[in-house]
């Protein structure tokens, strides 16, 4: 079958997602999908490539499956008794973009909250035809707090990410990534008295630290 039929298909699906997933079909289109890498880019029987960023712009965009809330669509998956293929498809998912598991994903609403839809940029491919890419215009994109939400994912602080928000232990992704040590604060000094700034530093930092420190500043002040 073309892989725009089966994208149709998926979608079809999908778009009652809850009732799409007791059906056979839809578990079986998806694989596919997974499998030959659709869901990075497919051809239609006009010619026009549509290409997508990663698994959740495919998830969300109107030319892959269409899924309204796609967080809502990976918990349905997530619910499901280990063993099922709703549960084998979340897992593997997740294993192709980790982004799309729901905690990542309410984290980076919470920190920020409108997401916008997928949209269609069209280009001109060498051979002449239409290449249609999807881009997700996430505006948590180039934000540091959905930036370290991702980074304690990966480094599998799950731990920390749940303990994140008004009233549990971390106020912010920064404060659990300084748990975490993905961040190293550097101490805030008011640059006036040397002496005192020095004794700061001593005991922000500690020995090793300050004394390549003095090296740096000695080369500078050489150079000078």
């Amino acid at each position: 079958m073309a892989a725009h039929f089966i994208v149709y298909a998926a979608r079809s699906s999908a778009k009652h997602f809850f009732e799409g997933l007791s059906d056979p079909s839809f578990f079986a289109n998806i694989n596919k999908i997974l499998d030959d890498g659709y869901y990075e880019r497919y051809e239609d029987p006009r010619g026009r490539v549509f290409a997508f960023e990663n698994l959740k712009d495919f998830l969300a965009s109107s030319n892959g499956l269409g899924v309204d809330d796609w967080v809502a669509f990976m918990k349905a998956l997530k619910a499901q008794d280990e063993g099922t293929e709703a549960k084998a498809l979340f897992w593997r998912m997740v294993g192709i973009d980790p982004g799309l598991d729901p905690l990542v994903g309410q984290m980076l609403t919470l920190e920020s909250p409108q997401f916008a839809q997928a949209g269609d940029n069209q280009h001109t491919l060498k051979d002449g035809g239409d290449n249609v890419t999807t881009r997700a215009n996430d505006t948590a994109k180039g934000n540091s707090a959905a930036y370290l939400v991702a980074r304690l994912k990966k480094a599998g602080r799950d731990d920390l990410l749940i303990d994140i928000g008004p009233g549990k232990r971390f106020k912010s992704a920064r404060a659990a990534a300084i748990e975490a040590g993905i961040i190293i604060p550097f101490p805030s000094l008011q640059l006036k008295d040397p002496a005192p700034t020095a004794k700061k530093l001593f005991d922000k930092q500690g020995r090793e630290w300050c004394l390549q420190l003095l090296e740096e500043l000695s080369e500078l002040a050489l150079e000078d």
